[in-house]
């Protein structure tokens, strides 16, 4: 490349560059938490229908969050199952509600909406002072009978059913009304939207000085080994 081409081609590089360190910016600074938010970590969930703003509850669900807080950060690596690769990146970003149950809650968390997210657990936890019998909850699903670290749901109605069967990891604080609508989409008789709407992204931030949340930490769920009884004599 000869010097005048090789100018041209850094000049075109910086610009591109700094358009996308400017848009990035610009991004950030479209963001403005509600006033009034009590010390403590929250996630910033932007969604194709708006934005919900959820209190994060490490001290109740530690595992629950600190896998929810890297994967939407970029901070811990994952298997895509879909082209069987390891990847480490904004995981939730652009992921499709793949379940929405009207008036109850929608669920996001499947990169393929289908059975296609990483085979990531969490410890069971999640029991605490805040619970699923009041709306606008976060809750980890389970995968293969236990708690994933990656399936995540959020309630649009009082759901004590829910409670000691799921984590409970957080409570909206904002963005009520886009929890009722999420949930309330047209879906198919399962309850996979027709018009999915998107995750675009999930970020995670502070107010005031909280302590720092924890790390993720590898869980294997415990593999229930059931007993073999004989069958009970028949009646005559």
């Amino acid at each position: 490349m000869t010097q005048p081409l090789r100018l041209v081609a850094t000049c075109l590089l910086s610009l591109v560059v700094g358009a996308v360190h400017a848009a990035d910016s610009a991004a950030a600074e479209e963001f403005a938490a509600p006033p009034d938010l009590a010390p403590g970590w929250y996630a910033r969930i932007e969604t194709s229908m708006g934005r919900i703003v959820a209190r994060l509850l490490p001290e109740q669900a530690p595992q629950s969050v600190a896998h929810f807080a890297a994967l939407a950060e970029a901070r811990l690596e994952w298997f895509d199952r879909v082209d069987g690769e390891i990847r480490k990146d904004h995981y939730y970003d652009g992921i499709k509600i793949h379940k929405a149950l009207a008036g109850q809650r929608f669920e996001a968390g499947d990169p393929a909406s289908g059975h296609a997210a990483p085979s990531i657990h969490v410890p069971p936890e999640g029991e605490g002072p805040i619970n699923f019998n009041a709306p606008g909850r976060l809750g980890m699903l389970k995968d293969g009978g236990a708690n994933s670290g990656v399936y995540f749901f959020v309630t649009a109605s009082a759901q004590p059913w829910l409670t000691g069967n799921f984590p409970c990891f957080g409570w909206v604080v904002d963005g009520w009304d886009v929890v009722t609508h999420l949930s309330q989409v047209k879906t198919h008789p399962n309850g996979r939207p027709l018009d999915p709407p998107l995750i675009e992204r999930i970020r995670v931030f502070s107010v005031g000085d909280p302590a720092p949340l924890p790390e993720p930490v590898a869980y294997t769920p415990r593999r229930v080994e059931f007993e073999a009884r004989p069958m009970p004599p028949k009646q005559p």
